[in-house]
This record gives structure tokens, sequence and C-alpha cells, in this order.
């Protein structure tokens, strides 16, 4: 990892340290809907160990405990997973679940072939490079058994946050004029940047 990226790595992790540490629990307790989704998917399959990338405090995570799988999940921010478990515990569900603080631009810490189905909402829209989400989606396939599946989502034109307010810090190109700018949403309070070498594939 160059420099610049480490430095964006550490201001995107201190920003959520900071925003669960803030606000605790601020998805809510219920599912996202790509997460039942892929409940059903990872039955269909016949998985049983189920990892999850960018957890933050776990309520995807807690639902596919209570679905009745065995979760890995991670995520680097110690305060989102520290929620996480308690939430588990508070819902039975802490046999099921176990946390790793990690940071997806460093390699899985998982053997080969060791889980049946891997879970990532939003993660593929932080911000990492493409090297860093190809390097990402190779690890997936390492640790998926054969036969496995990888479901993810990542924002496209059409979203409700694709062109929110927070994006509009200029109206110059800045693959016209070589500006790269950064900010954090002014709605969903991610942090973003114009750089197309950060980009989401």
């Amino acid at each position: 990892m160059s420099e610049s990226e480490q430095g964006l790595a550490d201001v995107q992790r201190a920003h959520w340290q900071q925003t669960y540490g803030d606000h605790p629990g601020m998805y809510g307790e219920e599912p996202s809907d790509p997460a039942v989704r892929a409940a059903a998917v990872f039955r269909t399959v016949g998985a049983r160990k189920v990892l999850e990338l960018g957890a933050g405090h776990g309520r995807d995570a807690l639902y596919f405990a209570r679905q009745g799988f065995s979760v890995l999940a991670t995520d680097f921010s110690p305060a989102g997973l520290e929620q996480l478990r308690e939430a588990a515990a508070a819902q039975d569900v802490a046999g099921r679940v176990t946390t790793a603080v990690h940071d997806v631009r460093e390699p899985l810490p998982l053997a080969n072939t060791s889980v049946d189905a891997v879970f990532a909402h939003m993660l593929l829209c932080m911000a990492l490079s493409t090297q860093e989400i190809h390097a990402l989606v190779a690890e997936v396939r390492r640790v998926l058994r054969p036969g496995g599946v990888f479901v993810y989502t990542v924002r496209h034109t059409g979203d409700a946050h694709y062109r929110c307010t927070g994006r509009r810090a200029s109206s110059r190109s800045p693959h016209r004029t070589g500006t790269v700018i950064t900010g954090q949403c002014a709605r969903c309070s991610n942090p973003w940047t114009t750089d197309p070498s950060r980009m989401p594939v």
C-alpha cells in the first residue's frame, strides 16, 4: 500500500470508528434487504459458514446468525464490532458469531476454501483503489469453498446517494482538469473522492 493509500485508509478507519462511537447501532436492528436475499441464496447452496466483510455494528451478521449460519464478521472499526458482540449476546446468538478487526486491504486471515459464502454490503464502494478491489476479490475466491457464493452490493447511477449534494464540491470535471476532490457525503457521511484511481469499478 502506498503512503497516500495508507493515509486514505487511516482517514476512513478513523471516520468509521468515530461514527460508530457517536451513533451506536446507527443502521438499526433490522437486516438490509440484500442480507435477507443473500441468506436465501446461502441456504440454496447449502452454506453453513458465512464471512461478512465490513460488518460494522452487525445488523446483517446478526440476521445471518439468527437464520442459523455460523458467521465471521470483519470490520476495521473495533467500536462497531464491540456493538456487534454485545448485540449477539443480547440476542442469544453469540455462539454463532465471531468477530475480527480486519482491513480488507490486507489478506484475509482465513485458510483456503474455509467458508461457504461471503457477504459485503456496500463495502466495495468504500475508498478502495481498483487494484485493492481486485486483490480483495482474489482473496474472497481463495477462502471460498468450491461452489461457494459471494454476494455483494455496490452503488450505481440510479442510486439515491450517487449524486448526493456532498459530491458537488466542484463543477469542474476531474478527468479534464486533473483536479482531485475528496470529502464526506452530506447524506450518508461516507468519505468520497473524485480520484479516478480510487473510484469503484
